[in-house]
């Protein structure tokens, strides 16, 4: 998913570093009045609200900034009326510290697959590659990548519907003189798989027996059709 994290105290690194290292694209800021012209211009798919204590307002503001963006609060401190009011202002979920990670993350899964069943049955499926983010959108939903995991991705999709080798994806994503190492180009599509498959796109990309790995294209990716590419 493509987050804002946006506090008015310090910066949790720790939940930054986690909320990237778990697949999504995520821009942090410090300073709240920022956050909110950032969340208005910025596409985001949900915006984490880091706070000192539930603010209703401030939730109020977010939500009319990042409409149709998921909005998460995390507060310090905050009894059950302030939560409560947070909730009614516009937010989708209210966390009071400690939190647990698995939970948050689970929830944000979870809101996200309400608004994807909510899509109109009759949409297209579509793949966009983000070369300047090194991310993936899927359906809407942007998943950050590695830089390897970036470029295997796109030459997959740049020939999408062809088989591509091991040896082959190997020479263009770790250069030509590489020494051949199958185990490495299966390690790092497994890795992207896991991470399609957050996104509730794992079929797309497909191991074929003894030859290697093909895309299978669904609509438009990125800005050129497919056969522009190839």
């Amino acid at each position: 998913m493509h987050l804002l994290y946006v506090t008015d105290q310090r910066i949790d690194a720790y939940l930054v570093r986690a909320l990237r290292e778990a697949g999504h694209v995520v821009e942090v800021t410090a300073e709240p009045a920022d956050g909110v012209e950032m969340a208005g211009g910025g596409n985001y798919e949900a915006i984490v609200m880091d706070w000192a204590a539930p603010d209703a307002r401030c939730a109020a503001r977010f939500a009319a900034a990042a409409s149709g963006a998921l909005l998460v609060v995390i507060a310090a401190t905050g009894e059950e009326a302030q939560r409560v009011a947070v909730l009614n202002d516009g937010a989708d979920a209210c966390f009071v510290r400690p939190i647990s990670f698995i939970e948050l993350e689970t929830r944000l899964e979870a809101m996200a697959r309400l608004v994807q069943r909510a899509r109109p049955a009759g949409d297209a499926a579509s793949v966009e590659l983000l070369s300047a983010e090194r991310a993936v959108r899927i359906n809407g939903r942007s998943v950050g990548l590695s830089g390897r995991e970036f470029q295997l991705l796109e030459h997959l999709v740049g020939h999408a519907g062809e088989v591509i080798g091991l040896e082959r994806l190997q020479q263009h994503v770790w250069g030509e003189a590489s020494e051949p190492r199958p185990e490495l180009v299966r390690t790092c599509v497994s890795r992207l798989r896991r991470k399609l498959e957050a996104a509730h796109a794992g079929a797309l990309l497909q191991a074929v027996a003894g030859h290697g790995y093909v895309f299978r294209q669904p609509a438009a990716v990125g800005e050129e059709p497919c056969a522009a590419r190839a």
